[in-house]
């Protein structure tokens, strides 16, 4: 019950919410929800839009992926496909039963059965998620840079990074008006390209 909590509070203020999405079940293979049908989801009077059933459908399989994702990973839509075989009416309580069918580490496929309230199908739903890979900090994306290298390989990769970070304190240092602080960063730059040669030397020896 604290996931289905969890998952109602999270649609708060957003389309789920709007919609008026109300979870059921909830577990990282299937996902159970329930929408009432109002006015303003018709096409014509007393009959849902087909895009409300899809917008509904969409919602569950990009949360069923949720519950599927390592910390800070994230997921959108890239396909979807939908059957439709009979109408929900205004009033009526439909439910969509989403089931994954493809659970892996890039993408996950999901299909969601709507049905009305006395079982009728009403549409079939066929969508893939591709999971988005958690952001990097910067500190991150440096570290990862040298993964799977040897020594000698690290080496000449953090002289590079050291000869890089020169040229960007020499290109502040031609921009400073402060003298000072012009010769503080000329003397960081200097200190990079030191470092540098050092990290050179030890990968030639």
């Amino acid at each position: 019950m604290e996931l289905i909590e969890t998952l109602q509070s999270r649609s708060k203020g957003l389309f789920g919410g709007m919609l008026g999405v109300r979870y059921v079940e909830a577990a990282p293979q299937r996902l159970l929800a329930e929408l009432t049908v109002r006015d303003e989801m018709c096409t014509v009077p007393g009959i849902m839009h087909g895009g409300a059933i899809m917008a509904f459908a969409d919602e569950l399989g990009g949360t069923a992926t949720g519950l599927n994702l390592t910390k800070g990973a994230g997921t959108t839509t890239i396909e979807s496909k939908t059957n439709f075989f009979s109408p929900g009416r205004v009033g009526d309580t439909v439910r969509g039963e989403c089931v994954a069918l493809h659970r892996g580490k890039r993408t996950m496929v999901w299909q969601t059965r709507v049905t009305a309230p006395d079982g009728r199908l009403m549409a079939l739903v066929t969508q893939t998620q591709i999971v988005l890979e958690p952001k990097q900090s910067p500190q991150q994306a440096i570290a990862a840079l040298f993964e799977g290298k040897t020594p000698d390989e690290q080496k000449a990769l953090l002289a590079q990074l050291e000869r890089g970070g020169a040229a960007i304190y020499q290109s502040l240092a031609a921009t400073e008006p402060d003298a000072s602080r012009k010769t503080e960063l000329l003397g960081a730059a200097a200190r990079e390209v030191d470092n540098a040669v050092v990290l050179e030397s030890h990968a030639d020896g």
